[in-house]
């Protein structure tokens, strides 16, 4: 009897972490690839964002935002690593965050961001 309860622990230890495998594989993700988080760009140049995404069953576009100004929004991310252009930047501190969205604009909660020093 004392094997049979120890089997079905083991059992259902497995089945759980299973499920949590499951669903953190379901959970989307976002990749900042350039520019590296820090780095220092000069003012006035081009600056292109690239990323990395799998989206959550929930996602459905980006909202990308350059400190906290209206979203920049990206749908076509099917083929990534995608790429935004950024609007031109002033000197100073910036920081960039890219978040997942539903279709009718409600934020899922999967999220990455990066910060720019523009000299």
């Amino acid at each position: 009897m004392q094997n049979f309860i120890k089997f079905v622990i083991v059992l259902m230890a497995g089945l759980l972490c299973s499920a949590g495998l499951v669903y953190a594989a379901d959970m989307g993700s976002i990749t900042v690839l350039t520019p590296k988080d820090g780095v220092m760009i000069s003012a006035g140049s081009p600056t292109k964002l690239m990323y990395n995404v799998k989206l959550s069953p929930e996602g459905d576009h980006l909202h990308i935002y350059v400190d906290d100004q209206k979203p920049i929004v990206d749908r076509d991310v099917s083929g990534c690593p995608c790429s935004v252009e950024l609007p031109a930047l002033s000197s100073g501190k910036h920081v960039v965050v890219i978040k997942e969205a539903r279709s009718d604009h409600s934020l899922t909660g999967v999220m990455s961001s990066t910060t720019l020093i523009v000299r």
